[in-house]
């Protein structure tokens, strides 16, 4: 039993660190200060930083993403082209609805939530490490709903990471597509890299009566 455990625990962890590599690999860049991260998104104390995860858990950034979705799948082509013409001159409007046009069929039915997955994972951070508020427990249960969530959702390491560059993209307003060819290297590299958490965490890992 104790052996099973041990072998449970060491598989959430690499289940969640590889989330967290996902943010790596959408930013094309080194994480900046985790305390920047916290600050960013109004965490001060650790009733800010379960309502930030509550919300990223419940709602999160998907909200935007999946309404523009639904709107622009309603409308034909031309539709969606006259519309996008239509915002200019807001470029960040613009961006964002070349963004979800391009993925409009790329993505499963909880578009980027994968977005919001890894960011909950990464700053459910404790009062002891990563210069979060929250106990070890209350980090641990978010990170739990997390990745059940994330394996809800996406079929997959590929699709989850899909979904994460797509949700970058979205909130960053980058419709480059050398963005992604950019990736390309470093998301293969991450499938078969004896040193990456996504080459040691199988996607199917079963975690639904692990507490």
């Amino acid at each position: 039993m104790f052996t099973f455990k041990r072998k449970k625990e060491k598989q959430f962890h690499f289940f969640t660190y590889s989330m967290h590599s996902a943010i790596a690999i959408g930013a094309d860049t080194v994480y900046i200060e985790i305390k920047d991260n916290y600050s960013k998104r109004g965490i001060r104390d650790a009733a800010s930083q379960k309502e930030r995860l509550s919300w990223m858990l419940n709602e999160g950034e998907r909200k935007e993403f999946a309404r523009l979705h639904h709107f622009l799948s309603a409308l034909s082509e031309s539709g969606r082209a006259e519309y996008i013409n239509s915002l200019e001159p807001d470029q960040d409007r613009v961006a964002k609805a070349k963004v979800v046009h391009y993925y409009l069929r790329r993505l499963p039915a909880e578009g980027i939530a994968a977005y919001d997955y890894a960011w909950a994972t990464y700053l459910s951070g404790t009062r002891w490490e990563n210069g979060g508020y929250i106990s070890k427990e209350e980090a641990r249960q978010f990170k739990l709903q997390a990745v059940r969530q994330a394996q809800q959702a996406y079929n997959s390491w590929s699709e989850f990471i899909t979904g994460y560059i797509a949700g970058y993209q979205f909130m960053t307003a980058q419709t480059s597509l050398d963005y992604l060819r950019q990736n390309d290297w470093n998301f293969s590299r991450s499938f078969v890299s004896k040193h990456c958490f996504l080459s040691k965490s199988n996607w199917h890992t079963d975690f639904s009566n692990f507490s």
